[in-house]
């Protein structure tokens, strides 16, 4: 490994973040070198759907990213970033990104921003934003090591100065040393069980999925913290449809995302342990702040009463359409995949369901009774619910969660199935405190010498979250940190 011995900056993680700051530090005159402990590049950025939610006007921009951040944020930090976000047109301009903008209405605060919000598309999705960055990283002939694992940084102890990491590589330990500083960019902690629980929702991570990459498992908040790092938002993550909890546990990653595709109408019900109903099926999930129905806590029981989870269904949904999204309805739908256990190739959920029937993963039975003791539900119970969503698609009416009336369809079709559901992470926030300089900070506010951080790992989301704006900042951080690493005073000359 002498060949790294004069690296100016490390990057550790490479998704869009930080392919944006070794584009950026090498264009400021820095060797730069990435590691990635995945086999290949790309994290969430590359399996996210793609859209950059930014700002038109930097006033109303202030105002807006006050308000999503709920006292979280300084003022400072508020300005920056919405500057940076209201930058990013020119920064992709910059680097020859070739995308589509059209304006859009935010789901949050909208009076504040009159409107004057626009999604750029890279057409279409995360994948070839990805991809372009890769490219633009192999052009500038940046060195990249892949199926590498940063075990600590090198810090001095008195200025407390970064000044390099120690990683696992080959089965060996390498000492790799950086002349200006080290980035972090591996992003956050969604593929973490024991993160999940302490920072989170404890007692429940066994039906929590990840729709980003599997090695999204904290990383950087280890080696953050072991520095001195303080942590920040760790309670904001963003939480996503169901997925196929089964299949979803087989191959760590959430496998059949969307199942039930929430706001279509269907022969199903969403049914917990006792054969309840605990939610309006078309729900709207992704990104929801109030709390979700399936992690409710029972304090009188002390349970989640709705965990484990089932999706209940007839013979006429099981064939008429796939009950988990396709990489062919993706495509078609949007020209591109969203989701990792999709984008990698990992697995496709079959158009008639008949292969998942096959695995087990879909439980057949002949009768609803017969069903529900397949799943251990007390019978009575789920034929008594499957009997009032039946009397609610008469009536038009469902009393119980206000269902739209369109989506109502009874259940009245054998056989009759059941799946159980997983619960999807689509990525966490939290992460080590930055300022606007994207310098990583201590317990005192005070700057960790030559440490940054970008991305999502310590985003500026600590509450509410813009959709569409986790990637376009993934670029607005990784060029400020590889910028302002690269005009660090080298240690070595």
């Amino acid at each position: 490994m002498n060949e790294y011995n004069e690296i100016d900056v490390l990057i550790i993680g490479y998704g869009a973040a930080g392919a944006n700051a070794a584009i950026a530090a090498h264009d400021a005159g820095s060797r730069v070198l990435i590691l990635e402990k995945q086999a290949h590049g790309g994290g969430n950025s590359a399996v996210c759907a793609g859209a950059m939610v930014v700002p038109e006007n930097i006033d109303e921009a202030i105002k807006y990213y006050r308000a999503l951040a709920c006292g979280t944020v300084d003022e400072q930090m508020i300005c920056a970033f919405a500057e940076a976000m209201v930058g990013i047109p020119d920064l992709l301009s910059s680097l020859g990104v070739e995308y589509k903008s059209e304006p859009t209405i935010s789901p949050s605060f909208t009076s504040l921003m009159n409107g004057r919000l626009k999604q750029l598309h890279i057409n279409p999705t995360g994948e070839n934003g990805f991809r372009f960055l890769e490219k633009q990283v192999k052009d500038r002939q940046i060195d990249v090591l892949t199926n590498i694992q940063v075990k600590t940084l090198i810090q001095e102890p008195k200025t407390k100065e970064i000044h390099g990491a120690i990683a696992q590589y080959n089965g060996k330990d390498i000492t790799l040393m950086a002349r200006r500083g080290v980035i972090l960019s591996c992003g956050g902690y969604g593929a973490n069980p024991n993160m999940i629980a302490n920072f989170n929702v404890p007692g429940i991570a066994e039906h929590i999925f990840t729709n980003g990459s599997p090695g999204n498992t904290g990383d950087g908040i280890s080696l953050a913290t072991q520095a001195g790092a303080v942590l920040w938002h760790m309670s904001s993550v963003e939480w996503g449809r169901f997925c196929a909890k089964v299949p979803s546990e087989k191959y760590n990653t959430a496998v059949g995302y969307g199942i039930g595709r929430t706001n279509h109408p269907g022969s199903y019900l969403f049914v917990n342990k006792y054969g309840k109903r605990f939610m309006a099926e078309d729900a709207v999930l992704s990104h929801c702040k109030s709390p979700l129905d399936i992690l409710y806590y029972d304090h009188k029981n002390a349970e989640y009463p709705n965990l484990p989870a089932y999706m209940i269904f007839d013979h006429t949904q099981l064939t008429k359409r796939s009950i988990a999204p396709t990489a062919d309805m993706f495509y078609k739908r949007r020209g591109g995949i969203v989701g990792y256990a999709l984008g990698h190739q990992i697995y496709d959920w079959s158009a008639n369901n008949q292969a998942e029937l096959d695995k087990g993963w879909i439980i057949k039975a002949n009768s609803v009774c017969e069903l529900a003791n397949k799943i251990g539900i007390q019978a009575d119970l789920l034929e008594k619910t499957v009997n009032q969503h039946n009397q609610a698609c008469a009536d038009g009416n469902d009393a119980q969660f206000g269902r739209k009336a369109k989506s109502l369809i009874a259940l009245e079709t054998p056989p009759y199935y059941a799946i159980e559901l997983g619960l999807t992470l689509i990525n966490t926030q939290g992460g080590p405190k930055r300022n606007a300089n994207c310098q990583v900070l201590d317990h005192k506010d005070s700057v960790i010498p030559r440490l940054y951080a970008a991305g999502e790992l310590g985003a500026f989301f600590g509450f509410l979250y813009q959709i569409g704006s986790n990637y376009p900042e993934a670029w607005a951080t990784g060029h400020i940190a590889g910028k302002m690493v690269a005009s660090e005073s080298s240690l070595r000359k």
